[in-house]
């Protein structure tokens, strides 16, 4: 691979990571609740039952 490439990869990641790093706790239990609601579609999908424990959080009041 070019080092040039690999150099903008690695300044991505770094930056991907340093704005996920200062993301508020809200803000990643959001990220946590989308990540949730698109493995659930995917498991329909599949046909994958779950087991009792594994749900979507719901965190409205």
């Amino acid at each position: 691979m070019d080092n040039n490439y690999k150099n903008i990869i690695s300044e991505q990641k770094q930056r991907y990571h340093l704005n996920r790093s200062q993301m508020t706790f809200e803000d990643k239990i959001k990220v946590i609740i989308e990540l949730q609601k698109i493995d659930f579609e995917f498991s329909k999908i599949r046909k994958k039952t779950f087991d009792a424990y594994k749900r979507i959080w719901n965190l409205e009041n």
